[in-house]
Formats: C-alpha cells, structure tokens, sequence
C-alpha cells in the first residue's frame, strides 16, 4: 500500500494521540507509585534500570536527550533520594557509572507495573487480528531509536 500525503498526515495525527495518551499513562503510574518525580528523572531511571551493570552518565544524556551536565544533575538528585548509586569506571576513571540502588529498582517496577495494567486495560478495548499486532510490533520497532 502506498501512502498518500492525506493518509501520511492521519497516521502522525494517530502516532500523536498515542504518544500523548503513553505519556499521560506514564504520568498517572509514577503518581500512583508516589514517586514525586519528574519525567526526565524517570526517563534516567527507566534508562539506568535497563542493565544490571548500569549506565554511563554519557549514555543516559544521549538517551534522554540532554547535555552530560544536566544529565550529571538529575542523577544528582536521584542520588540524593537513594534512588542511584554512582561509581568511577573501572577502565576511565573520569567516567562516572550510575547504578539503580534496590529503592530505586523497587519504585522502577511499581511504575512498570502500574503502566503495564493501564495498557493491558487499553489493549482489552481493541481487537486485533494477527497482522494488526505484526504492524503495530513493527510500529514499536520503528521507536527503538528515539527510547
């Protein structure tokens, strides 16, 4: 099927509502969790909790989308609320590795969980044929560059 300009224009009208009704599931799960936190400080959460060895305050700024400096600033903070733990490398010692403490583990599940009830929720209200689920897991795919 080729794409008309008309149906490109629907599509990002889709992806946008999508994109705002994932955001505002994220917000109501982290408050649900009482996570005061804000998004960025979840978005480094959500990144660091990715591997068990932690993240590079490097790799975290270019995943959220900032500078090292600021990226620096909200692990500061998390660290603060013993959400992080932070370390020198063990090859560059001017790299600084950050690591999610066990509260920080346990409030990034809560979040997870509580998101992953409202999707299942939504996911109850449609019907998918196979290929449906097939395009919207390449939909998915196709976001991997940007989470």
């Amino acid at each position: 099927m080729r794409y008309t300009a008309q149906m490109n224009e629907e599509l990002v009208g889709v992806l946008e509502r999508l994109v705002v009704g994932s955001v505002a599931i994220t917000a109501r799960a982290i408050g649900a969790a009482d996570a005061e936190l804000t998004f960025m400080q979840w978005r480094v959460l959500l990144v660091v909790g990715e591997r068990e060895e932690g993240q590079a305050v490097g790799e975290i700024a270019a995943r959220i989308g900032a500078h090292a400096s600021p990226a620096s600033r909200v692990v500061s903070r998390l660290k603060r609320r013993g959400l992080v733990s932070t370390n020198k490398g063990d090859l560059d010692k001017r790299v600084v590795c950050v690591r999610l403490t066990a509260a920080g583990q346990d409030l990034r599940a809560r979040v997870l969980d509580l998101r992953g009830r409202d999707l299942a929720d939504v996911l109850e209200v449609v019907s998918m044929t196979p290929e449906e689920s097939e395009a919207l897991a390449r939909l998915a795919q196709a976001f991997e560059p940007f989470a």
